[in-house]
């Protein structure tokens, strides 16, 4: 499997994130409980915009392998379906397994503002609840001595019924680029795939979506950066987006999605975004989430931690600002000494065997096992 495996890792590295897939998909193929793979592959969907997949594949990594990262990649993907109360149970489950570290790819600050995202989604879905509406936990009504039995109102109530059509206004896009591509996801759920109308030439894509008689048709007209090859783009309906594919006629990358058609791609990672404007959680949202940042860094910064929790952040400063050799020395005398020792110095570690000079506490003896 490591073949495979190391193979999808440098081609995430270069952002050929459908490559990397390929080879994602090999290495679970070769081996199905292999809970480092399902949650790489779970963060390359996330690149391509398969959020449901990446849900999928971070459910079955954190079911073989519990970890801040495959929690994170699943809360990632709930977040982008709007799931909110997953999302946070997610992040909130990579909080607690990273233990303040920074094991899930951005550190115990980057989940505690992802919790605090998804907070400031469900108050908001809340709000709009009417005031007939009970949540969880709510007690129970008494009951209605003049209402009829449960059993015969079951029986009255529809055995299924069909998904309602979305809201026109409500109707959003978003999209993401690699190096030969622009994916653009509009995020309109339960579209039947003949409901919907998609068009390109070189410099634009068109969109119709019939929502149905009372909801209306959604349009989108995209006048594009640059030029893309009409016959290497494509679309597919899914069950919540509806989902276009276009080729870039020269590779690279965007500044943004639209424009006159006359932009030129540059190479990827060369130029810095802009830090003036706010940045958003997905396209479309209306909160500016650098003010949560920042007021979440401040009380970060204003909390005085103590006991072991004090020392832990010590140790994370004293690593963090440290050179190449003096994280060296600590990692290996903290390793190998059983967690007995922590030194800074790497000219004294390096020719040092902790392992031959750690002794065991009274009545007990070091074993090595496997």
């Amino acid at each position: 499997m490591q073949v495979p495996l190391d193979r999808a890792n440098a081609l995430f590295v270069d952002e050929d994130f459908d490559g990397a897939l390929a080879q994602y998909n090999a290495a679970v193929a070769a081996e199905p409980d292999s809970g480092e793979a399902l949650a790489k592959r779970a963060a390359c969907n996330l690149k391509l915009g398969r959020h449901r997949a990446a849900a999928s594949d971070a459910a079955a990594a954190v079911a073989l392998q519990p970890s801040a990262r495959a929690h994170r990649w699943a809360g990632l993907a709930h977040f982008a379906l709007q799931e909110w109360t997953a999302a946070r149970s997610a992040f909130a489950a990579a909080l607690l397994l990273s233990g303040g570290g920074g094991e899930a790819g951005g550190g115990a600050a980057e989940l505690r503002r992802w919790v605090r995202k998804a907070d400031a989604e469900l108050a908001e879905a809340a709000a709009g609840v009417g005031s007939g509406a009970t949540t969880s936990g709510a007690s129970d009504p008494a009951p209605n001595p003049a209402a009829p039995p449960a059993s015969a109102v079951a029986a009255e109530k529809p055995t299924a019924a069909a998904p309602p059509p979305p809201d026109v206004s409500k109707v959003r896009h978003e999209w993401y680029q690699t190096q030969s591509h622009v994916v653009v996801s509009v995020l309109a759920r339960n579209v039947p795939p003949d409901a919907a109308a998609v068009s390109f030439a070189d410099a634009a894509a068109d969109v119709a979506i019939e929502l149905g008689p009372d909801a209306g048709t959604y349009r989108l007209a995209l006048s594009l950066f640059a030029r893309v090859r009409p016959d290497g783009c494509s679309f597919r309906v899914m069950p919540a987006k509806l989902e276009l594919k276009l080729e870039k006629l020269v590779p690279g990358k965007w500044e943004r999605l639209e424009g006159d058609g006359t932009g030129g791609a540059t190479a990827f990672n060369t130029a810095a975004a802009s830090d003036t404007a706010p940045r958003t959680v997905y396209s479309g949202s209306r909160r500016d989430w650098d003010a949560i940042d920042r007021e979440v860094t401040r009380a970060e910064e204003e909390e005085k931690p103590e006991g072991e929790e004090a020392l832990n952040k010590l140790f994370q400063q004293i690593y963090g600002n440290a050179s190449e050799e003096t994280r060296r020395a600590m990692n290996k005398s903290f390793q190998t000494s059983g967690g007995t020792v922590l030194s800074t110095n790497w000219s004294e570690v390096k020719e040092k065997d902790y392992e031959k000079e750690r002794t065991a506490p009274d009545g007990q003896e070091w074993k090595k096992w496997g």
